[in-house]
Parts: C-alpha cells; sequence; structure tokens
C-alpha cells in the first residue's frame, strides 16, 4: 500500500513549520467554534422570546384595526337607504323593469360613491350581491371578480391579493350580509374592496412603538401574497423571500384568528450576532500571531537540515531543463547520499536514451514532412475539382468536401432531417427520397438526379470499407449536368417545331383551296348587293378577315425563307373598331361585353395592317377565353398616344395571370389549357409578328383584378422590315391562344 504525502506540493524545508502552524490554527479554531455555539445558542433564545412577543403585540394591533374596519362595513350594510334600495332593486328585476332597475341602481352607485366610500381612505370599491352570490353593481366600474368560496352566513375577510383586474395596488375584500328591514331576512352582500397598501400604511406607527433594530413584520397567505408592513419598502423596490434571505433572518410567524392571515415577524440575524462576531476575531489576532512567531524561529534550521535535498532539486531541475550532464555528486552513507547516487545513475542512462529518441525524432520528422506534402497534392486536386465530392461516415457526418459540394451538402441536410430508415429500404420511391436516402447507410449505395434551385445535379455514391470489409464511409461524386439537360431540352423544342411546320405546309396546303372559293364568291357577293344593302358590312368583313387568312396561309408556306412585309398608311382606330365587329358575335355568345373605350386622336400609322389585326385578333380571343363562364366580363380595346408612340389596349376584368406563371407567358407551347384544346402558340406568335413590325408588347395585372395588354408602335414609321419566320395561327381559331394564363 502507498501512502501519500498530503504535503507533497510544499518544499521539504516549510513542511515543518508549516505543521506546527497548523496544530495551532486547529487548537485555536476548535476553541473558538465552541465559544462561538455556546454564545450563539445563548443570543438566540432570547431573540425568539422577544420576536415571541412582538409577534404577539403585532396580532393583536392587527386584529383591533381589522375589526375597526369590519364594523364600518356593517355599518354600511345597516345603512337604511342602502337596505331599501337593494331591496327595490331586487324587486324591480324580478318583475322586469328595466327602467326603474336602472333608476334604482344608478342611485344606489351615487349613494356608495358620494355618502360612504369617502368616509374611510383605504376603502376603494363597494359591490352588491344578491342572495345567491352574483354581482349586481358596483360603486366603480373595475371589473370586479366575486369570489366563490366567501362567507354566506357571517362577516369574512377575503385573502390578501398582489393585485387585481384594472387596479394594480394589493387588496383584499371584507364581506358582510344585508339584511331587509321588514322582518330581517338576508336580501344580498356588500363586500368592500380595501387597499391593502393604505391601510398598511396606517398600521405602521402603532407596530413601530419600540422598534428593535432589523425589525420587519409582514401579512400573507399560505403559499401566496406577502404584504410588508414595517418597515416601508422604498419606491421601485421587491421585498425579496427567498432562500437566502430566510437564512439571514430569524423568522417568527403566528395566525391571525379573524382573517386567517400570517403575520411574520423577523429580525436581521447579522445585526444581532455583532458581539460573537467580535469575540471571534480576537481568537483569530490570538491564534495567527503565536503560529508566525513560531514559525520564525524554525525557519534558520532548516539551512542545516536540508542542503542536500537543495542540490538534489537543482540537478533535477537542470536535467528537466534539457542539461543531462547534471549530477548530485553527494557522498555520503546516509540515505540522501544513497538518494544522490541513484539519481546520478538515473541521470546517465537518461542521457543515453535521450540521444536514441532524437535520432528517432529526426526520422519520423522525415517521413512526416513527406505525408504533408502528399496531403497538401491531394487537397489541391480535390478542391479544384469542377465535380463536387464529399465523404461521410457511417454518423452522416461531413469528414471531407470540397467547395464544389457545397449545395448538393445543403440539399443532403434538409432531407434527411424528414427521412427515416423504412422509406430508404422502400424500392418504389421517388427522385427525391432517392436523394434523401443517399446517406441512409441501411440502404446500398445508388446514384440519383435531383434538381437544387435551378441546377440540376447527377450524384454517385460509392461505399468505403475498411480490413474486415464493413462499410465505414461513403463517397460522393456530384456532377453539375444543368447544360446539357438544357441542350437536350432546346433540341427537342426545335424537333417540335421542325415536326410542326411541316405539319403546317400540309395542312395551309389543304386549308388554300377552300379560302380561293371563299375569297372568289365573297367577291361576287359585294358586286351584286346595293351600296346600301345592311349585308354588305358582313360580306366585306368576310372578304377583309379571307384575305387575312390567306396571308397567314403564305407565312406557312414562306417558313424557310424570309417574307418582306405588305406595310401602308392606315388608320388603326378602324382596325380596332373593325376587330371587335369582327369577335362580338363571339363575345355575346359568351355573355361577354366587348368594346371600345377611348381613342387616339390621331390614329394613323404605317405598317402592316393585316398582322396588325391578326395580332390584335389573338389578345382579345385570349381574354374572351379568360372571361368564358363568368359572370359580368368585360373586355375594353382602345387607342392612345403616349410619348410618341400610338398604343393599343386590350384589357379584361378576369382574374389575372398567377404570379409563378408570369414568366412562362411568352413561352413557346406553354399552356395551362388540358390537352387538346391549345398549343401555347398564340402569345409567342402576337409577340413575333410585333417586334417584327418594329412595336413592343407589354402586359401587366390590375390591382383590382385583370389583365392588360399593350401594343406600342411608333407613330410615322416608313421603313420596310423583314418579317422573321413565324408559325401564325389563324385568325380567331381560340385554340391558337392561352386563355387561361392571361386574366
Amino acid at each position: 500500500m502507498v501512502i501519500r504525502d498530503p504535503l507533497s506540493i510544499l518544499p521539504v524545508r516549510y513542511k515543518l513549520p508549516l505543521t506546527f502552524v497548523f496544530l495551532c490554527v486547529v487548537a485555536f479554531a476548535l476553541g473558538g467554534y465552541l465559544v462561538m455555539t455556546v454564545a450563539t445558542e445563548s443570543l438566540e433564545r432570547q431573540i425568539r422570546l422577544r420576536l415571541n412577543d412582538r409577534a404577539a403585540r403585532a396580532d393583536m394591533v392587527i386584529a383591533k384595526d381589522l375589526e375597526l374596519l369590519g364594523r364600518r362595513v356593517e355599518d354600511f350594510a345597516s345603512d337604511g337607504h342602502i337596505r331599501l334600495m337593494l331591496d327595490e332593486l331586487l324587486e324591480s328585476g324580478s318583475e322586469g323593469s328595466d327602467g326603474q332597475s336602472k333608476e334604482v341602481a344608478a342611485e344606489l352607485i351615487r349613494h356608495l360613491r358620494v355618502n360612504k366610500l369617502p368616509l374611510v381612505t383605504e376603502f376603494v370599491n363597494a359591490s352588491l350581491l344578491d342572495r345567491e352570490g352574483n354581482l349586481l353593481l358596483s360603486a366603480f366600474d373595475r371589473q370586479e371578480t366575486v369570489p366563490q368560496n366567501f362567507e354566506r352566513e357571517g362577516f369574512w375577510y377575503g385573502p390578501l391579493r398582489e393585485n387585481d383586474r384594472g387596479f394594480p395596488h394589493p387588496s383584499f375584500i371584507m364581506s358582510t350580509p344585508v339584511l331587509a328591514i321588514q322582518g330581517g331576512e338576508k336580501i344580498g352582500f356588500l363586500q368592500i374592496k380595501v387597499r391593502a397598501d393604505v391601510w398598511a400604511a396606517n398600521l405602521r406607527k402603532p407596530l413601530g412603538e419600540g422598534h428593535l433594530e432589523g425589525l420587519r413584520i409582514g401579512l400573507s397567505v399560505p403559499g401566496g401574497y406577502r404584504l410588508q408592513l414595517l418597515p416601508a419598502l422604498e419606491a421601485g423596490s421587491a421585498e425579496t423571500n427567498g432562500p437566502a434571505d430566510a437564512e439571514e433572518r430569524i423568522t417568527f410567524s403566528s395566525p391571525n384568528k379573524p382573517s386567517g392571515w400570517l403575520v411574520d415577524v423577523s429580525v436581521d440575524h447579522s445585526n444581532l450576532t455583532l458581539p460573537i462576531t467580535s469575540l471571534i476575531w480576537k481568537f483569530l489576532y490570538v491564534g495567527l500571531t503565536l503560529p508566525i512567531l513560531t514559525a520564525l524561529l524554525l525557519l534558520p534550521l532548516r539551512q542545516f537540515l536540508l542542503k542536500p535535498l537543495a542540490a538534489l532539486q537543482e540537478a533535477a531541475g537542470r536535467i528537466a531543463g534539457g542539461d543531462f550532464s547534471a549530477r548530485v555528486g553527494y557522498q555520503s552513507d546516509d540515505e540522501v547520499g544513497k538518494l544522490s547516487r541513484a539519481f546520478d545513475t538515473m541521470a546517465g542512462a537518461i542521457e543515453q536514451v535521450t540521444r536514441d529518441l532524437a535520432r528517432t525524432a529526426d526520422d519520423l520528422r522525415i517521413r512526416e514532412a513527406e505525408i504533408r506534402n502528399e496531403r497538401d497534392r491531394l487537397n489541391t486536386v480535390i478542391h479544384s475539382m469542377e465535380d463536387g465530392l464529399f465523404i461521410l461516415d457511417a454518423e452522416g457526418a461531413v469528414t471531407l468536401s470540397n467547395d464544389s459540394a457545397g449545395d448538393v451538402l445543403a440539399e443532403l441536410a434538409k432531407g434527411r432531417r424528414g427521412t427515416g430508415s423504412r422509406d430508404c429500404i422502400d424500392e418504389r420511391r421517388s427522385s427525391q427520397s432517392c436523394f434523401e436516402c443517399l446517406a441512409n447507410f441501411d440502404h446500398r449505395p445508388h446514384a440519383c438526379t435531383v434538381a437544387i434551385g435551378a441546377r440540376t445535379f447527377e450524384i454517385h455514391a460509392t461505399p468505403l470499407k475498411n480490413r474486415q470489409g464493413r462499410e465505414v464511409a461513403r463517397i460522393f461524386v456530384s456532377r453539375d449536368v444543368s447544360e446539357r439537360m438544357r441542350q437536350a431540352a432546346q433540341q427537342a423544342h426545335q424537333e417540335r417545331l421542325t415536326v410542326l411546320g411541316e405539319v403546317a405546309a400540309v395542312m395551309a396546303h389543304e386549308i388554300n383551296n377552300p379560302l380561293a372559293a371563299i375569297s372568289m364568291f365573297s367577291q361576287m357577293l359585294l358586286k351584286g348587293l346595293d351600296a346600301d344593302s345592311p349585308l354588305r358590312t358582313h360580306a366585306e368583313v368576310v372578304n377583309r378577315n379571307t384575305e387575312t387568312c390567306k396571308r397567314a396561309i403564305r407565312s406557312l408556306l414562306d417558313m424557310a425563307t424570309t417574307s418582306q412585309s405588305e406595310e401602308a398608311d392606315f388608320d388603326l382606330r378602324d382596325t380596332v373598331d373593325d376587330v371587335v365587329q369582327l369577335l362580338r358575335p363571339i363575345a355575346e355568345g359568351k355573355k361577354i361585353v366587348l368594346a371600345v373605350e377611348r381613342e387616339a386622336e390621331d390614329g394613323l400609322i404605317h405598317s402592316d395592317e393585316l398582322m396588325l389585326r391578326q395580332a390584335l385578333v389573338n389578345l382579345v380571343m385570349n381574354a374572351i377565353q379568360a372571361l368564358d363562364g363568368r359572370e359580368g366580363g368585360v373586355v375594353a380595346l382602345g387607342t392612345e398616344d403616349r410619348e410618341g408612340s400610338l398604343v393599343m389596349t386590350v384589357e379584361d376584368n378576369g382574374p389575372g395571370i398567377p404570379p409563378e406563371l408570369r414568366e412562362r407567358v411568352f413561352e413557346p407551347f406553354f399552356t395551362t389549357k388540358p390537352p387538346g384544346e391549345g398549343t401555347g402558340l398564340g402569345l409567342p406568335t402576337t409577340r413575333r409578328i410585333v417586334k417584327a413590325l418594329g412595336g413592343d408588347l407589354r402586359f401587366e395585372d390590375r390591382p383590382e383584378g385583370g389583365t392588360i395588354f399593350e401594343i406600342h408602335m411608333r407613330q410615322g414609321t416608313a421603313v420596310r422590315r423583314n418579317l422573321a419566320p413565324a408559325i401564325t395561327p389563324v385568325v380567331g381559331l381560340p385554340s391558337d391562344s392561352d386563355g387561361e394564363l392571361l386574366s
């Protein structure tokens, strides 16, 4: 068994004097403790007797003052006017006379406010209750809460409360029955609210007689609020009743019989134990002086007894500093001499071992430098990779990653929080759950393609196993394939356009023959009609729109070549009127109002009238389709001069364009209609026509609902432009527009 020296941290030359000092201190400490204990117990007995007497006196003062307040409450309840008016109020309420009840209640409130409550400064409110304890009225409207468990057979003191709803002061309730004048029957209850802090301020003078240093007197409800009576708390201060405060005070409590409250009397323990503390300090002064004198007498002897040990300590310090050639060289046959020789032998062995360790350390430094260089090269390669690379251990923690893997790691952390092992083992998972299960080691490694924000990543996982063949980590490589997928989508889009162009050419060729017949017969019809015939306007509309259809067919047949627009001077206001006249029957069939609301002062423009007419028809058909099935639908057209441009507007009062679809409105083949009802080419074609004519197509949603499209054209333009090949939808066909998107 090895015995450890408790003073091993001290030099040997200090142990003997300090041991003697310690014994002196312990002796004086025990003596002082015994004296302090006996004196403290005797003093506390006297204090508790004094506190008991003080508590009885305080209880008597409080009980007497509460009795006086109770008598005033009973005097209020015996007031004949209050008793008569309360009886009358109860009778008028039972007979259903609301007007009389209000007059009686108003008189009672006035009487309580003016004649009763001002008599006692502590009284702040008075309430009258019926026989069942329900509140009838209060002198002041403070939303008084009637206590549920108050005494109904006699006088009752309520508990102390820190505050009440709408009344930020401590208070308590006093309740007494109200008897009828005739017969003495109980007809209700009178409850007075007493402001406890005002009442306590009035009690402080009688309670403070014969004041003791550090004395405190308070009232409390068991387990509830405590009201400080003596001394008064300063404004903004708070009374402490915690464990630390209770340990520093001597407290005595006694119950107050009338109210059931506790009277707490306490005194500061430190003030009462001041004589004992003075005695203790005297013991300490004497106890410290004697050890110091003894230690001073013993210090000279250490130089003769401990010199060899000092030499041994010096040699050990030199060895600790790196000088392994240090030796003690002390010759003696006693225990210290044997210890010195053993120390010299040990120092020689340490010197030899140190030389061997230095050679080994040099070899290790060389190998460490080689490994560090290899690690730096590997980190450089990993962090310079365009593909993301990261390693996850079995706990899901990232042990290695490069900057390119940041987005994937952030998304992977989100997915792991909501994925359980059972979901990951299931083979019938979606692409998103496949990504979320990448780091689940209960499932075999796999690859996933996941969209993160605007980019798409292809992620591959490879297991990393230890020598026993157990998987301890996984290596993940993520590659951004967004550009590759965009090119694939663009190629598919071009293939769709090619196929659609071939189909459009075939359809245009097949439709051209019927249109030629319609054009011929409409011209014959115009020649055969009188100038004032009502059918002549309809025939002109048919002939004009037949020419528009023929122009559209020619555009389809000339897709692969560049064609010139047929520009001329015309009045844009006439074009708007023609479109309204053409599409009004369609709008009226759907119970939609189609009208021109405003016209520009000068509508003359130089452009391709048929192409602009086609673009305007597409926008109006979009608006009509958006309002299909809605009551009160209105499509308003107009022209106006704005900053040197002529603007055509098409406005509807539909639901508007959803915010998430606004960026895709002009995207070809994008439609929200069911399959077979729309191609998604209406708006892209319209914008292409306007751009080719040198204009601009804009749209916006109205805050009150609906969408407005605007075609901006420059006035007086006489430049001939090349129309880019465009797939132009046939005028008036709703399947080529995207109504559901626009309103």
